[in-house]
């Protein structure tokens, strides 16, 4: 009888040590993450999104354009876009716009200010982002690409009036255009002598005769 208690007590006790170590078990091991149909979709959305971000930030420039348009205001473009979308786009132009002071196929960048002047209008002051006043970016044609100074202006110069400058002949004056184009202007008469053919000696003859 005795043993048989012992037998039933021993059995007892390796049952509750049995049923320790699988709770303890189960507490211990880490817990995955329940993979849910709904968790899939809130993650498959937050990538399309995130994806959509870059790309829409890294594809798109937001203008401004003002003047003689239908239309003035905030516009989103692509990065590749030229004024003459953008005028479309802000309705077209009025019928005193002065198309003489417009440089259609001049490519936009991120943050331009674009001033369509009507016929006679006197050449404004905008103030910039640093808070100084500057001269909006008007995509001007050859007309009025040379400075009050005389100095002609490296982001709204026509290919002609580059091959004015000491040193600059048509493939100079072709890089120059490119550069602009591809870096959305010169940001300083020094990005100069990063073009080809414009070495530091190049360079100072024509510090004096250039702006931007």
């Amino acid at each position: 009888m005795r043993n048989r208690e012992k037998y039933i007590g021993s059995l007892v006790i390796l049952v509750i040590s049995i049923i320790f170590l699988i709770v303890g078990y189960n507490i211990s091991k880490p817990q995955e993450k329940k993979v849910t149909s709904e968790n899939m979709f809130v993650e498959s959305d937050t990538v399309k999104k995130s994806s959509f971000k870059t790309e829409s930030s890294s594809s798109n420039i937001v203008v401004d354009i003002k003047g003689a348009v239908k239309k003035p205001g905030v516009y989103t473009l692509n990065k590749d876009s030229r004024i003459n979308e953008l005028i479309n786009k802000a309705g077209g132009l009025k019928e005193d716009a002065d198309l003489d002071r417009i440089h259609m196929s001049k490519k936009l960048k991120d943050e331009d200010l674009i001033y369509v002047y009507s016929i006679g209008e006197e050449e404004k002051q905008f103030a910039s982002t640093n808070g100084n006043a500057s001269q909006a970016n008007n995509g001007v044609s050859s007309k009025s690409s040379e400075d009050k100074n005389g100095k002609v202006n490296l982001n709204t110069a026509s290919e002609e009036e580059l091959k004015t400058l000491p040193g600059v002949g048509d493939a100079t004056a072709k890089k120059i255009i490119d550069f602009r184009e591809k870096n959305g202007g010169f940001s300083s008469i020094e990005d100069l002598m990063k073009i080809d053919r414009i070495g530091e000696k190049t360079f100072n003859k024509l510090r004096d005769k250039v702006d931007i």
